[in-house]
């Protein structure tokens, strides 16, 4: 089931937890697949005070108990590419995050 943007909305701040149910940080942006509007991609908020933004599909998550679940390790998701957090994921950026997390087939561009 695809995370809708209602959801998210319901749950700004929200814990995103790893595929073992540890947390990882606190969600931060959302950005949306400009093709359709949908959620595509999630920021997520770690290290102390939120220090580092890295880049989340939202493709594979699942929210759960007021919490946002993502089937990757804390590990994976903390040794993500570093993308600037601006109002746009270039194509290249994009794409380069799809192929860190192996997501096969993802929206368009996200803003």
């Amino acid at each position: 089931m695809v995370v809708t943007q209602e959801q998210l909305n319901e749950y700004y701040a929200a814990e995103v937890v790893d595929q073992d149910g540890g947390r990882v940080g606190s969600m931060g942006e959302i950005y949306l697949d400009n093709r359709t509007g949908d959620p595509a991609w999630l920021t997520v908020r770690t290290g102390l005070l939120g220090g580092r933004k890295v880049f989340v599909p939202l493709v594979t998550a699942e929210i759960r108990d007021g919490q946002i679940f993502v089937p990757y390790s804390s590990a994976k998701i903390k040794g993500a590419p570093d993308v600037p957090a601006d109002p746009h994921l270039s194509d290249n950026e994009e794409q380069d995050l799809f192929q860190y997390y192996a997501v096969q087939e993802g929206p368009a561009p996200s803003a």
